[in-house]
């Protein structure tokens, strides 16, 4: 029989190495309550790179992609946000960045499900302009701490609830900075925090999952970019792109209980299964930063169900936006 173009974006392309799909990505170690009849996991809704301004009807579509929470069931029992929450601050003047602060406020502000944040290097105000200086109201990572009500940019915290509590989670922030731009690093005195939680979590006997923005791990960052990132004898992926700290981490968290480590940044939504954690980049609300899909995956988000015994189940949801013709909208 011939398999329909439908059944293969609604099955996904499955390796050993990763996996990417179009329409639906699920990754599970088992069915959903093989081993509790009848338990309710701790649902997480992961929605990363979601690049709101006022041009393309962002702000709309954020919205729509909250509002599409509310027919989940069941409902989210968490948000994450991912980083990337506005479309750029850090190439921006103070009136630009404020301005799409507020329309990201704005939507935000629909929902009643809690709300946990990590930031993603668009979300850092100034480190592109030269001539800002650092004293500018807001710089850095200061705006959007205080925009996203954080006391740090990175940090932990258990799970609610029976299925939840048993699930840690811990926070990081991508981005050191180098000169005007950053790379993918958790830098020295992030790293041994990390440790010391690691340490702690697993020893509570917590079964753990990992968000940063930019991927620790990834099949994706491969055609991030498309065969321009191919040199004649090798592939160039910067590190901008994927951690360039990742062989040290690896190895931390193979030490620890760490099911799960999540990302966004590439817009792209692939799995990797390495040495007993899923790394997973889980696509973009905004898709082609509110261009339509890139690379055939449409502007979606993650749902996680955690189940107390480690179990897991992820889908890539899309909520049905329609991105506005080139030339009826700037930006």
């Amino acid at each position: 029989m011939q398999t329909s173009r439908r059944q293969i974006l609604r099955a996904g392309v499955v390796g050993s190495a990763g996996l990417l799909a179009s329409r639906t990505v699920r990754a599970a170690a088992a069915k959903p309550g093989a081993s509790a009849p009848g338990l309710q996991p701790f649902r997480v809704a992961h929605l990363t790179d979601i690049h709101v301004q006022p041009e393309r009807r962002a702000g709309e579509g954020y919205l729509a992609a909250l509002a599409s929470l509310e027919k989940l069931s069941p409902r989210a029992d968490l948000i994450v946000t991912g980083g990337d929450h506005v479309m750029d601050t850090t190439d921006t003047g103070l009136d630009r960045a404020r301005t799409q602060w507020d329309v990201y406020r704005r939507a935000i502000a629909s929902t009643k499900t809690p709300v946990k944040s990590i930031l993603g290097n668009h979300d850092i105000f100034g480190w592109g302009v030269k001539e800002m200086p650092d004293s500018t109201v807001g710089y850095g990572r200061a705006m959007a701490l205080d925009q996203l009500e954080l006391a740090k940019p990175y940090y932990a915290f258990d799970g609610e609830g029976e299925a939840g509590g048993n699930w840690h989670f811990i926070m990081l922030d991508s981005m050191t900075r180098r000169e005007f731009s950053y790379t993918g690093n958790f830098g020295p005195e992030q790293t041994e925090w990390l440790k010391a939680d690691l340490s702690a979590a697993s020893a509570a006997k917590k079964h753990i999952i990992v968000f940063s923005h930019i991927p620790i791990l990834s099949v994706c960052v491969f055609f991030d970019g498309g065969p321009k990132r191919i040199r004649e004898t090798e592939w160039n992926v910067p590190d901008a792109w994927m951690h360039h700290d990742a062989h040290e981490i690896v190895d931390l968290l193979d030490q620890y209980n760490v099911k799960l480590a999540v990302s966004g940044h590439i817009h792209l939504v692939d799995r990797c299964d390495y040495r007993g954690t899923t790394y997973l980049c889980d696509g973009a609300v905004c898709g082609n930063w509110w261009k339509g899909p890139l690379a055939q995956f449409p502007e979606g988000y993650g749902v996680f169900d955690l189940y107390p015994d480690g179990r897991f189940e992820h889908e890539y949801v899309t909520y049905g936006w329609k991105a506005v013709a080139d030339d009826k909208v700037k930006g």
